[in-house]
């Protein structure tokens, strides 16, 4: 089964829309009978923070209320996918990886093996948007505290508070294993590790038609890293300039030693009944002071493993704390998504009918396109 919501961001960062198609809509490159979930994706798994095996990547600027993150292009991730050769052949390759090497958009969405996530859907933006706006409380009731966005996708949000409050460390739950890897861990390097700003030498910024984008040179990071001052005359010395794939393995590893972000991420992989399950085998029960996602409510038959997943990670107010915080769950969503299930009345009145949250909407959207963010506080009458 596979469908659009064919509402998005596109990749000079502007907000895109369209109608939206239906659920038996042929839009998926290989057909779904043939694309099956992979074993990472049925299970949970702790996804390692690592360094993206290409020698650069391309990154556009994205521009929102002052705010500026960037984002890895669409192109970039198919270009990476084209250079493995062996790809294809290997019956182990995950679903989404021959996917996007078939040409599958990014905003196809398969449901049970590919939830959008290397799409930056426009209800994402407004999540980031509503967390810029209000800075300077969510710096002082998250100080210190842990952040988790559920269905992160390409992670702004969550990039917005790694960015802006550096005492908050983040969790990072997308469904797919390979959306981690291709897109939400390589955006967090870009904006906190490999900082286009940094004026790196090997790091090429280029502005079209209003479009800004950057080609991080990941490569020249790992001569660096290796030869130090003298890379110049290491790498003049050799009849190709490239790595070994043995440098590039070393190289990686002490890159990421020195990465102060990793300490302030987790990247997590995995079906939410399968997550709650491990978060309380693990006993990590409401240890989130916030919890973030959008576009995740478009099917009715996920609001049980949804709000299951909530209950138990979501903190617990704090009685003895003097501070005004009060632990929050905020859930970005288009009002109606059309020919799907979903809709935020819908959700809204199953929070209620459940009683464990208090459920408002704290935002709309002023456009004809209805979009909606809402707030899920403990019901402390429970």
């Amino acid at each position: 089964m596979s469908f659009k919501f064919n509402f998005g961001v596109g990749d000079n960062g502007e907000i895109t829309s369209g109608t939206a198609i239906s659920e038996s809509s042929n839009v998926v490159a290989l057909p779904c009978e043939d694309l099956q979930s992979s074993e990472s994706v049925a299970s949970c798994e702790l996804v390692p923070i690592s360094i993206p095996g290409v020698s650069s990547a391309v990154f556009d600027a994205i521009y929102y209320r002052g705010q500026r993150l960037w984002k890895r292009q669409i192109d970039d991730v198919q270009f990476q996918l084209a250079q493995q050769d062996d790809m294809m052949d290997d019956a182990e390759d995950s679903v989404i990886k021959q996917a996007m090497a078939e040409g599958s958009s990014a905003a196809d969405v398969i449901k049970g093996v590919y939830e959008g996530g290397l799409k930056t859907w426009e209800c994402s933006m407004d999540l980031l948007g509503y967390l810029v706006e209000h800075d300077d409380e969510l710096r002082v009731g998250l100080s210190g505290a842990r952040v988790m966005e559920i269905g992160c996708g390409t992670g702004l949000p969550s990039l917005h508070i790694l960015k802006v409050i550096a005492s908050a460390s983040v969790c990072m739950q997308d469904y797919n294993k390979d959306v981690l890897e291709l897109v939400t861990i390589p955006n967090v390097l870009a904006n906190a590790a490999f900082v286009p700003e940094d004026g790196v030498m090997g790091d090429s910024v280029h502005v079209e038609d209003d479009t800004e984008s950057c080609e991080i040179d990941i490569d020249f990071r790992r001569t660096q890293v290796l030869f130090g001052a003298d890379t110049d005359r290491i790498i003049g010395e050799r009849e190709t300039p490239e790595l070994t794939s043995e440098e590039a393995r070393e190289a990686d590893v002490r890159l990421l030693e020195k990465l102060e972000i990793k300490d302030r991420c987790e990247f997590i992989a995995g079906d939410w009944s399968k997550i709650e399950q491990e978060m309380r085998t693990q006993g990590r029960e409401h240890s989130f002071s916030l919890v973030l996602t959008s576009e995740t409510i478009y099917d009715v038959d996920s609001y049980a493993r949804l709000h299951d997943l909530l209950s138990c990670v979501l903190a617990k107010p704090d009685t003895q704390s003097s501070s005004a915080y009060v632990p929050m769950a905020l859930v970005a969503a288009k009002s109606i998504y059309f020919g799907l299930s979903g809709s935020v009345l819908s959700f809204q009145q199953y929070v209620q009918r459940r009683g464990v949250f208090d459920i408002a909407s704290i935002w709309q959207s002023s456009g004809s396109m209805g979009r909606e963010i809402l707030r899920l506080t403990w019901n402390v009458s429970c």
